[in-house]
């Protein structure tokens, strides 16, 4: 059943814009103003599972109480045939994987600054991200960049709790490999220091433009991330000032404790980049 032109509220659906295992987001228009919105519904094969409704209510519960310049806010929960869903802010532009995989030139400093200033919020505000890659970030006309997807969400108390609680760790991986930290891919649950680890390989390629290691298939990636020494900046671009470089290499680290203990960090030491590439040589 198409939804192109179904009317919910004064909100009227025009194209599907993404579609992922378990919601598909749509554009919409506002009837009175002609604005545009995006909205997320959960898929008609997933609305059985009662897991993926929950896990929709509390990304919207999310969105709706967050005020950042990066992140869409949700508007409004709303049902559209049948299936359940939210109204959020629209974030013109294009995914940045795309945009890195073509090899177009970018502001790979400012994207990464940018996106360490929204983690810091949301670790801030007691939230884990939990699924931070560049496919989750958007380039919009502007150059800023605007970080998407908050379906894997969590709450650090929550998630600390958990892991206290479990003795032996979780059997079941989830994620995309190349981001993917390596007490994650032990089971263990996530923290803000796999957030962290997911915030460096991000900044790594939009800095370098290529992931720190170049397995290919997605096990080759989970074996590199759990026991290959990660290369550092300055090995893909020399002559880059060592001091910040090495904040951002840190968020590489096997051992959750060596990495930065926060996303400020990271933002910092992108901001102290940029500025000694913008000074005169």
């Amino acid at each position: 059943m198409s939804l192109v032109s179904a009317q919910v509220g004064p909100f009227i659906l025009r194209d599907q814009i993404g579609l992922g295992g378990v919601a598909e987001v749509w554009q919409a228009s506002h009837v009175e103003d002609g604005r545009l919105y995006a909205v997320k519904l959960l898929r008609p094969e997933r609305m059985s599972d009662p897991q993926h409704l929950k896990e929709l209510e509390t990304e919207f519960s999310v969105l709706e109480q967050l005020r950042h310049p990066a992140i869409p806010r949700g508007r409004r929960w709303v049902e559209i045939a049948g299936r359940p869903g939210f109204v959020m802010d629209y974030m013109p532009g294009e995914n940045l994987a795309t945009v890195v995989a073509r090899k177009q030139p970018i502001n790979g400093l400012r994207c990464l600054l940018e996106l360490a200033d929204a983690v810091a919020f949301l670790h801030e505000k007691g939230l884990i991200h939990n699924d931070i890659k560049l496919e989750n970030c958007i380039l919009r006309p502007d150059g800023s960049l605007a970080l998407l997807d908050f379906g894997s969400v969590k709450r650090i108390q929550w998630s600390q709790a958990i892991t206290g609680l479990f003795r032996r760790p979780s059997q079941h991986v989830f994620g995309t490999a190349t981001y993917l930290a390596p007490e994650l891919i032990s089971g263990k649950r996530p923290t803000v220091k796999s957030d962290i680890y997911a915030l460096g390989v991000a900044g790594f390629m939009v800095m370098t433009g290529r992931a720190p290691f170049s397995a290919g298939t997605n096990e080759e990636r989970l074996r590199a991330n759990a026991s290959e020494t990660p290369p550092t900046l300055a090995s893909r671009l020399p002559g880059i000032p060592p001091g910040p470089a090495m904040v951002i290499d840190r968020c590489l680290a096997k051992k959750p404790e060596v990495r930065p203990e926060t996303a400020e960090e990271v933002r910092d030491a992108a901001k102290e980049l940029l500025s000694r590439v913008k000074k005169p040589a």
